[in-house]
């Protein structure tokens, strides 16, 4: 079962099966301890970048396809549309569901569902060189 662990040097955020070994971000050896829910998010509560805008989610998937055998869908006005319905998604369930999959209403199945997605290892993208929904496609 996945559990929440926290950086004692840096305070940074870990959910895992088991701590990090190495702070990816401050680099310490050995420095996770086990958190419970509350305090993870009074560690990072206000402290993240918002990405509730249409034009900071594009710059996200951009960064994600960087240096990978994908890209993000030329189409801009299509991937905005996904941006949006992504955003409406979390404005309802919490959370950045792909558009264009159904939640089942179980939290741990449904995490399978949050975009980007584990699309490079489905069929789909394999076979058409796209994920579900078009939103990264295989670079030419």
């Amino acid at each position: 079962m996945k559990k929440l662990w926290r950086c004692n040097v840096c305070n940074d955020i870990h959910y895992g099966v088991k701590a990090p070994t190495v702070c990816p971000t401050c680099g310490a050896k050995m420095a996770f301890t086990l958190i419970d829910y509350p305090e993870s998010m009074k560690v990072i509560i206000d402290d993240g970048e918002r990405l509730d805008e249409v034009d900071k989610l594009l710059e996200v998937w951009n960064k994600f396809a960087e240096g990978k055998p994908f890209k993000v869908n030329p189409d801009e006005v299509f991937v905005r549309t996904l941006a949006k319905g992504e955003l409406e998604n979390q404005k309802n369930h919490g959370l950045k569901y792909c558009p264009c999959r159904i939640t089942t209403g179980d939290r741990v199945e449904d995490l399978a569902l949050i975009c980007p997605c584990n699309f490079f290892i489905q069929p789909v993208y394999k076979e058409s060189g796209e994920c579900w929904c078009g939103l990264f496609v295989k670079r030419d």
